[in-house]
């Protein structure tokens, strides 16, 4: 019988996780780490790390195709793999609407809310208006497990990520509690990774 290194009761929690999105290269130009520096032509990305209370591992699937022989039919593997649907991230607006502020203006670079063009701002020096431009305004998004302890255990990676939609707010002024939105993003791939030589948060 194999050795079992952990107590069969270990199991992992649904609120031992956290949530890491690099900033994409065409944003990288309006980057500041001056909380004082808060203007509408900069972002502080490290503000898109916090609040998040909420996420969703997608289904994999990889579907069968039905083969009739006679009077029977069998199943053999199709080889592909469905498309992943957009993923949703909920989170806490901080009060000075830092993180709102990133995705909004990621999604305003994709599509300027005056001119309805691509980057008219041109808010990079980076020659990127040509086929690969999009590629400038994608990042690869992680979903850390962690075990009991804080540690890394298992990374959920969905590659060439981008936003698609930046969930509205409820105003109340009978409802006291704090601010939510959401962010929608859509990928190309969906990657799990086991962590190695893992290490404290």
């Amino acid at each position: 019988m194999a050795d079992y290194i952990q107590a069969p009761l270990n199991k992992q929690r649904k609120d031992k996780y956290m949530i890491v999105i690099p900033t994409p290269k065409g944003l990288r130009e309006i980057i500041t780490g001056d909380i004082r520096s808060r203007s509408e032509s900069m972002i502080i990305p490290a503000a898109l790390q916090m609040s998040v209370y909420g996420s969703i591992a997608p289904d994999i699937a990889v579907p069968a195709v039905d083969h009739r022989y006679g009077g029977q039919s069998y199943n053999v593997s199709s080889h592909v793999r469905d498309p992943y649907a957009p993923q949703t991230v909920n989170f806490t607006i901080d009060n000075r609407f830092n993180n709102y502020w990133v995705i909004y203006k990621w999604l305003s670079v994709l599509n300027d809310h005056k001119t309805s063009l691509f980057d008219s701002d041109n808010v990079t020096n980076l020659e990127h208006k040509n086929e690969f431009a999009a590629q400038y305004y994608m990042t690869d998004i992680s979903i850390f497990a962690l075990d009991e302890y804080n540690k890394r255990v298992v990374e959920f990676l969905f590659t060439k990520a981008f936003p698609t939609k930046l969930g509205g707010i409820s105003f109340n002024d009978r409802d006291p509690t704090e601010a939510e939105s959401t962010l929608e993003f859509a990928y190309s791939q969906f990657i799990v990774k086991l962590v190695e030589n893992v290490e404290s948060l």
